[in-house]
């Protein structure tokens, strides 16, 4: 089986599943001619050697649904879950950042802008919308219609839509989408939606970068709703850009994303970015903010496909922040942290000295955490007193939020 990788619309290379030596990928050799080409990862770097399996599989593993998503959406396609090329074959046509696999003899041609105007694109109305929710846990949402090839990591269901004019539309042809709908889930965790609602806007209020977001209310649902920062929507127009989580970035399988696990920790993130980005100290800076912040509000399934590098005008960058929600209010759910600071990995156990560790590890002084503190420190009461004001915030969650961040002062 052979599948043909396109970076943006332009076809970068083959992800092949050969008898003997597994799963390959090799860049094209036009591609590699191109003078601005650009690799599709930190970690398939250009070069005319093939990359083995061991090398090449984590990066594209990543561009799909994780743990029982993915196992949902393979008993959907009846495709084994562990035959990745099949997966992305189904589902490739519109990856995270500027990737497209398509089969050999595929009628899908990729784009550099993409025309909302178009025949990519088919509207849909809100009872159609509120059928695919309602019918979420018979069909997966990333195939809540069959004419939808598109794929997103994580473990939760998601649907991806483009947005104009307040009005919804299903995106064909491998067609970039601009939001992500992520309807909340059932039981315990049923306020999950506001919780995701309330951290992002509580980032915002933080002065870190977030996407924009919403929390509709769909077939009986609360639904949260992010604006995709790796596309830009302008008029009419969509165009992608590319970005990498950071378990694809150091070649880590997405099932070992926990650092207990063999994940990356904060560390391996850290140096990364001083090695990769365009603007280092700038963006390292960010990322001790992005660590605090989630740290304060209780995130303890913070790892490393929740961080990402975003690729634009050929500068790297760190993604703005995603999926941060308070886990510890939900008794339920693990202390756990996926990436462990100083010593501990329980987030209670957790004080100034694992900063303070955790900086000599970084090899930075103590003082950046605590001026990160401090800053934070002054804006968090004026952060929730504004959300109180929010017609779509839950007080209940609001109030358990603010708690576990008091108690971090």
């Amino acid at each position: 089986m052979k599948l043909n990788v396109f970076f943006g619309n332009e076809k970068a290379g083959s992800l092949e599943s050969t008898e003997n030596r597994g799963v390959i990928f090799v860049y094209d050799k036009n591609y590699l001619l191109n003078k601005n080409a650009l690799p599709l990862s930190a970690s398939l770097p250009l070069q005319s050697e093939e990359f083995p399996q061991k090398q090449c599989i984590p990066f594209f593993a990543g561009l799909l649904p994780e743990e029982n998503s993915r196992k949902k959406i393979a008993d959907y396609l009846h495709i084994s879950e562990t035959s990745t090329l099949k997966l992305l074959e189904a589902l490739g046509g519109e990856c995270a950042g500027l990737i497209s696999i398509l089969s050999e003899d595929d009628s899908i041609h990729t784009e550099t802008s993409y025309n909302l105007d178009s025949d990519n694109y088919e509207l849909i109305d809100s009872d159609r919308l509120s059928d695919f929710i309602e019918k979420m846990n018979m069909r997966p949402l990333i195939k809540a219609d069959d004419k939808l090839r598109l794929s997103l990591a994580g473990a939760q269901e998601k649907l991806a839509l483009a947005k104009k004019n307040e009005k919804w539309y299903l995106p064909l042809n491998g067609a970039p989408s601009t939001h992500i709908l992520k309807p909340t889930r059932t039981g315990s965790l049923s306020s999950l939606a506001k919780n995701e609602y309330i951290c992002m806007k509580l980032a915002k209020s933080f002065a870190l970068p977030v996407p924009n977001v919403d929390l509709l209310k769909i077939a009986g649902k609360e639904v949260f709703v992010v604006e995709r920062y790796d596309r830009i929507n302008e008029g009419n127009s969509i165009q992608r850009l590319h970005q990498e989580d950071f378990c694809q970035a150091l070649g880590i399988i997405s099932t070992s994303k926990y650092q207990n696990d063999g994940g990356p920790g904060i560390a391996d993130i850290f140096n990364t970015i001083t090695k990769v980005c365009t603007v280092p100290a700038l963006e390292s800076q960010k990322f001790l903010r992005y660590v605090l912040f989630n740290y304060l509000i209780g995130n303890c399934d913070s790892h490393g496909k929740n961080y990402s590098l975003l690729y634009k005008n050929r500068s790297v960058e760190l993604s703005p922040l995603y999926d941060v929600v308070s886990t510890v209010i939900y008794p339920g759910l693990t202390e756990k942290l996926s990436m462990k600071i100083g010593k501990h990995y329980e987030i209670q156990k957790v004080t100034k000295e694992d900063f303070s560790l955790l900086a000599e590890t970084l090899n930075i002084k103590y003082s950046v955490f605590s001026k990160i503190f401090d800053d934070f420190g002054k804006k968090y009461i004026n952060a929730f007193e504004e959300l109180k004001n929010d017609k779509k915030v839950s007080t209940d969650i609001l109030n358990s939020i603010f708690e576990v961040v008091k108690s971090r002062f």
